[in-house]
């Protein structure tokens, strides 16, 4: 690969890399040390268990692979935070997830600087083994993002005093949206799946041709009343 194409590549996924590991810290400002290690079903998992996890990603499958001199932050994390990589190897069960008070909080988050230092230097000048690995652990943390606020939330459903994880932004009035209009599309096969190359799961692929009957879509996104009125 030529150098100034792999360094705008580098630039580019070391960007996102601080912008979406900052983010996963953002999420949890409004929470108190006590909701991060809250679980509140098999199914669920603590906010710090999810900023741990997704950081021992970054330091199995990237760091200690490809940087020789890597020290873990806690050798005894790699069995905290796994989660179903078998072949990474065992792991704390994910029912009891919820019971781990320590490491607490704080603790995390100083895993997190660590492991984040050693990857802002890596992301510097990566191969193309590195960008790929990178790549799927921030799209990995992004899924992460959005289960870490599904869990919180059904945490806080269960409370009797209905915590909020953030203050409602003011309603906009109903005579500000836009009448739904719908796009209708023809019976026939349509095409499916990922092409072209960019990220993709496994699971997006092969890109296949399925028969579709008449079908149409709104041509704006679905807002609360639509929900609250379909509800």
């Amino acid at each position: 690969m030529r150098p100034g194409r792999q360094g705008k590549r580098a630039i580019t996924v070391l960007d996102r890399y601080q912008a979406i590991r900052q983010h996963s810290l953002e999420l949890i400002r409004p929470l108190s040390a006590e909701d991060c290690g809250v679980q509140s079903m098999a199914d669920a998992s603590p906010s710090k268990w999810h900023l741990a996890h997704t950081t021992w990603f970054f330091e199995t499958v990237v760091l200690q692979c490809h940087v020789p001199d890597y020290e873990p932050y806690d050798p005894a994390f790699a069995f905290l935070f796994n989660s179903y990589y078998n072949s990474l190897g065992d792991r704390h069960a994910r029912p009891a997830r919820g019971l781990l008070t320590r490491p607490g909080l704080a603790e995390i988050k100083r895993y997190r600087e660590h492991v984040d230092q050693a990857m802002f230097s890596l992301l510097r000048e990566p191969d193309d083994a590195v960008l790929r690995l990178s790549e799927i652990g921030l799209q990995h943390e992004q899924q992460h993002q959005e289960l870490l606020l599904t869990d919180i939330k059904h945490a806080f459903s269960c409370n009797p005093l209905l915590p909020a994880y953030q203050v409602a932004p003011p309603a906009a009035p109903p005579s500000t949206l836009v009448e739904a209009r719908w796009k209708p599309f023809e019976a026939g096969v349509y095409p499916l799946g990922h092409t072209g190359p960019g990220f993709a799961y496994d699971n997006e692929t092969p890109a296949h041709s399925v028969y579709l009957h008449d079908f149409a879509v709104s041509e704006r996104l679905v807002s609360n009343a639509d929900y609250a009125e379909f509800i």
